[in-house]
């Protein structure tokens, strides 16, 4: 569970998000920046806003909701701290939280996880130590 809006405010605090990787050179150029897009709107979201999560475990659960039908090899993970924004709560219970300011691209890493081969695993099961994650700013992304 997140914690109190006092105490991101005031400290680092993470959240993440998910794109498919189509959508990374656009991110690199203006940043996250708030709209009403086909996820959205399959959801019945008409908030122009970033939705994030706070855990990162909580991937797989975006994963079912928004991108059942996606390969997650052409998903990205991004994550950005939360530290002085203003953010609100769609859904306590289910985590789900948004922004509705642009976040520049400075402030945004991606998650690269690769195995020992140094192939892309996104996988949900390879969050574990034998696989290397690393996050790097999203300028540096390179598919």
């Amino acid at each position: 569970m997140i914690f109190s809006e006092e105490f991101i405010w005031r400290n680092d605090h993470y959240a993440y998000h998910l794109t498919e990787s189509k959508n990374i050179k656009l991110i690199q150029e203006k940043g996250l920046v708030p709209m009403i897009g086909k996820r959205s709107i399959s959801v019945n979201d008409n908030i122009k806003a970033i939705y994030f999560f706070d855990n990162i475990y909580s991937t797989e659960d975006w994963i079912n909701e928004l991108y059942k039908d996606k390969d997650p090899s052409n998903l990205e993970l991004l994550r950005f701290n939360l530290k002085n924004r203003k953010w609100y709560i769609k859904d306590l219970e289910t985590g789900e939280f948004y922004l509705t300011r642009i976040i520049l691209p400075s402030k945004i890493e991606y998650l690269r996880l690769y195995d020992e081969e140094n192939e892309k695993n996104f996988n949900l099961n390879n969050f574990s130590r034998k696989y290397i994650q690393e996050w790097n700013p999203i300028n540096s992304y390179k598919k």
